[in-house]
């Protein structure tokens, strides 16, 4: 199966949209829809999971750190208050068990120092949790289930801090998607670049979230029938990027079209009528903070000029000896004379002028040799 026939459906493949805004809600279909939005957002919504609650709870630590802030705030809230109530109920089982309730029950032989309702045991409890030492409300050597309790507000405080600090900790540090429009541009260009044909884009990362380890990635996403007849609907094939260097300053990221590419087949006409989707990535960390991140985009077919290059923006001023950025030209492009064909017919037509001017060159040699015989 060839590239062409990988790209060769009018049809952009199947895409599960989320509607954020609505609560049990469809799942609809539309082949107008992009797998990942400009602003780098991934359109997939798993729907109808077997098991979803069972799944969520059985893998508890994912869940927790690919919770929301507010529903982790909210969880760490919950779980605190919880704990508080089932201690001011220990502390309140031990004091009944000692006979703190019992009226012939001397003030000096009290189990629990200061409580006179449950409110009290409340903040009792809270003081266990909270504190390494007692106020007012206080437990005494009377009791008789205190060391029991004791230990188990150590262990529930370990856990509950160790759990929550370890999952603060991973979200901090985890790669962040970083949402910024400025970062890629806008369109992709297909244009001659040293006689072939190469699909361009460019990246700007001015605050440099990504110089340390900047790598670039490419794919290509499409409708695919294998050779037994299978349809893959989203099908990622990578495609290869040339040596793009640093990210000071904007830079082009270029993939040659040759008979490697999967867009080897593909033409001007071929860009308008079939529609594919094109992802870009870049990943690396700061050179600020030295945290990672990643960034993503996606171009479609539409987005994708064809006989146009991007305008210069960088400049140099040599009386300053420094260089000139004008963001106002990252995204302008310039309309250039480029063949319309694909880069296949493009390469057969050029080996067949090379023949015949080597065929022309050959018979003028001989020529010119006969006549100096």
């Amino acid at each position: 199966m060839d590239s062409k026939s990988a790209i060769g459906s009018n049809y952009l493949p199947m895409v599960i949209k989320k509607y954020p805004k609505r609560r049990n809600r469809k799942v609809q279909y539309n082949e107008e829809n992009r797998i990942m939005s400009k602003r780098g957002r991934i359109n997939v919504y798993l729907y109808k999971i077997p098991h979803k609650s069972i799944r969520y709870v059985r893998d508890l630590w994912n869940t927790l750190v690919n919770m929301r802030w507010r529903w982790l705030m909210l969880t760490v809230s919950i779980i605190n208050v919880s704990a508080y109530f089932l201690f001011a109920e220990l502390f309140l089982l031990d004091a009944w068990i000692s006979g703190d309730f019992s009226e012939t029950q001397y003030v000096d032989h009290k189990c629990i120092n200061g409580v006179h309702n449950f409110t009290s045991f409340f903040m009792l409890g809270i003081e266990t949790i909270t504190t390494t030492g007692y106020g007012y409300f206080h437990p005494t050597e009377n009791c008789t289930l205190v060391w029991v309790i004791l230990t188990f507000s150590t262990l529930v405080t370990i856990f509950i801090d160790g759990a929550f600090i370890s999952v603060v900790y991973v979200k901090i540090s985890r790669p962040a998607y970083t949402i910024n429009n400025s970062l890629f541009s806008k369109k992709a260009v297909i244009c001659l670049r040293n006689g072939v044909l190469c699909l361009i884009f460019r990246i700007n990362d001015s605050t440099g979230k990504h110089w340390i380890g900047s790598q670039v990635n490419l794919f290509l996403i499409t409708q695919k029938t294998t050779n037994n007849g299978e349809l893959l609907p989203n099908y990622v094939s990578e495609l290869k990027l040339l040596p793009y260097g640093v990210l000071f300053w904007p830079t082009e990221i270029i993939h040659e079209i040759n008979s490697e590419s999967p867009l080897w087949n593909i033409s001007a006409q071929d860009l308008l009528l079939n529609k594919f989707e094109i992802v870009a990535t870049l990943s690396g960390s700061s050179v600020l903070t030295g945290q990672a991140s990643k960034s993503q985009t996606s171009y479609l077919n539409n987005e994708i000029l064809w006989g146009y290059w991007f305008s210069p923006c960088m400049s140099s001023n040599s009386a300053k000896c420094e260089y000139t950025v004008n963001k106002k030209k990252f995204d302008k492009t310039i309309l250039l004379d480029t063949p319309l064909c694909s880069a296949r017919d493009l390469n057969k037509i050029e080996k067949e002028i090379f023949k015949k001017s080597l065929s022309i060159d050959c018979l003028y040699f001989l020529t010119n040799c006969q006549t100096i015989a």
